[in-house]
């Protein structure tokens, strides 16, 4: 069991605010003698008290902005650490602010916010993705007095209306592959095969060019997508109906690749892959992945100017994805995709 400032006070029979003082990193501000800060630090060595830190940079009294970097657990933690990691650096560098990380796991985005709220935490920064359902999902909940900052957000339509998000920075994925299945299919290569997860409640697309999962049947997705996908997928390309494969997540990219070049598929002679998250190991691939990402530091940066420096910043912002054409794609596409972009 813990011990506390109050067991501290209640050994020595003085106040409690007495014993935080003589804690503090600077006793003399409330002009306590040094025999009785020695006291109480004596004291608490020996009771065992261990200072809680955190809680002193969240509660102090300051002007300091005051906010809390969620990491919200979901399949692409390969990518989300790195972002969690420039967060911390880039805030941990500045001088008007204090912050502390909170995980989410388990889908618990609930139970991290409300750790936050009662830590006085009011602005979060979700790191991780978000979508209209997590916002629904905190709305029903009705927390108190929270702004909620979304650098890698999905634009959905039909999204919940939720107070709660001060902004939130991402694409319209639907949007996006319609016009890269188009773009592909100029470039004679086509048929495109879009892989999509469907999530709990979803409604089963329709449409041939759209090859669907449930999420919750996954685990690990680079076996998934080696066992479960890849025959399902090798079937399509031997009866000529895929010629492009786009897949929502890179650990099912390569593990699909890594099965289909096991039964002679040659990529992207046969067939062209593009994944999604720009994960780090998507580069060093058997076939190195094209893959989409967006840019999430820039939009991370964006929030924190708003947060810090009252930089002016929209409900909903649109960043564009950018591709990262590697080998498992023509080399002559990607020439011409930003030939495009930059009309």
């Amino acid at each position: 069991m813990s011990v506390s400032i109050r067991d501290i006070a209640r050994e020595l029979n003085i106040d409690p605010s007495t014993v935080s003082s003589c804690l503090s990193a600077d006793p003399g501000a409330r002009r306590i003698s040094p025999a009785r800060v020695e006291e109480v630090r004596r004291k608490a060595e020996e009771m065992g008290y261990i200072p809680n830190r955190l809680a002193g940079r969240i509660f102090r009294r300051s002007r300091r902005k005051n906010l809390a970097l969620v990491f919200k657990n979901d399949t692409a933690g390969e990518r989300t650490l790195p972002v969690l990691d420039y967060a911390i650096r880039t805030l941990g560098e500045r001088k008007d602010c204090d912050f502390t990380v909170l995980y989410a796991g388990n889908n618990a985005l609930v139970q991290a916010i409300r750790e936050g709220i009662g830590l006085g935490v009011t602005d979060f920064i979700v790191i991780g993705y978000m979508r209209g359902r997590d916002f629904a999902e905190l709305a029903r909940h009705k927390l108190p007095n929270v702004r909620i900052y979304a650098p890698d957000y999905y634009i959905e339509p039909g999204d919940a209306l939720c107070s709660y998000a001060a902004a939130k920075l991402g694409f319209d994925r639907g949007e996006f592959y319609r016009n890269l299945a188009r773009f592909l299919e100029m470039q004679d290569l086509g048929p495109v095969l879009t892989v999509r997860a469907l999530e709990p409640g979803q409604k089963r697309p329709s449409g041939k060019d759209q090859l669907v999962y449930e999420v919750g049947n996954t685990g690990d997705l680079f076996d998934y997508g080696a066992r479960e996908l890849a025959p399902r997928i090798e079937k399509i390309i031997r009866s000529g109906k895929c010629r492009t494969l786009l897949l929502r997540n890179d650990s099912l990219a390569v593990g699909v690749m890594d099965t289909l070049l096991a039964k002679g598929v040659r990529i992207p002679e046969d067939l062209a892959v593009i994944g999604f998250n720009n994960a780090p190991f998507s580069r060093y691939a058997k076939v190195p992945l094209t893959t989409v990402g967006l840019p999430l530091q820039a939009n991370l940066d964006r929030i924190i100017a708003h947060l810090l420096d009252n930089a002016p910043l929209e409900e909903v912002t649109c960043s564009p994805p950018e591709i990262f054409w590697r080998k498992s794609t023509p080399p002559e596409i990607a020439a011409i995709w930003q030939g495009q972009q930059d009309r």
